[in-house]
């Protein structure tokens, strides 16, 4: 069989799926950047049993976050695509924060400021794997096959998790040779990126 996975060659010529694909790699980037590196960060200017527990704040924004932005796409009738790049838009001016004053926050307002940032990175997130794998998988181009679904899910979360691995390879000599406000910078570089990347997506969901 000169094609013995024809799922895979569909999937890919669905429209956006590459787009989000890359998107949901910055925005897993993200995550795993605040996940790993937040705690150490936090080190920096609180005992280690403080900053255990103000990170974990961001995990616990992380859980409605998904719940979220599906209520809110479905109340606008599906426009996933807006709903994750405003949610990615609201993000950005956190992390300009973090890269002004990170030195300077109170432990009250980390943690107000982190639970927004786990609900703003964990609702896209949540919500490209599952509810926008599923919208794509429908795409004419593969006549609505569900055997497509799995396919479209492995592309993004493969995808993402290589875009991923590449940057948090960047994280430790990014973060010597500017220290953390360079990784904060970096960070909103990412969130304009995954926007980017989903612009045409947002255009037509708007002009629709």
């Amino acid at each position: 069989n000169p094609n013995p996975n024809p799922y895979q060659d569909q999937a890919l010529k669905i429209p956006n799926v590459m787009g989000y694909a890359l998107a949901f790699g910055f925005f897993k980037f993200i995550n795993y950047a605040m996940f790993f590196w937040l705690p150490f960060f936090l080190s920096l200017h609180f005992d280690t049993q403080s900053a255990n527990v103000i990170a974990a704040l961001y995990s616990v924004g992380m859980m409605p976050g998904g719940v979220i932005v599906g209520w809110v796409s479905d109340l606008f009738g599906g426009r996933r695509a807006c709903v994750i790049g405003l949610f990615m838009a609201l993000l950005a001016p956190l992390l300009w924060i973090f890269a002004l004053f990170a030195d300077e926050l109170s432990p009250a307002l980390l943690l107000i400021l982190l639970s927004l940032m786990g609900i703003l990175v964990g609702g896209p997130n949540n919500i490209i794997t599952s509810a926008v794998a599923a919208d794509l998988a429908e795409h004419p181009s593969i006549g609505g096959n569900a055997r497509s679904l799995g396919t479209v899910t492995g592309i993004i979360n493969g995808s993402g998790s290589i875009t991923a691995a590449l940057g948090l390879m960047l994280m430790g000599p990014l973060q010597e040779m500017g220290g953390w406000t360079a990784v904060w910078y970096f960070l909103i570089g990412c969130v304009l990126a995954s926007i980017a990347l989903m612009a045409s997506k947002i255009v037509k969901e708007l002009t629709e």
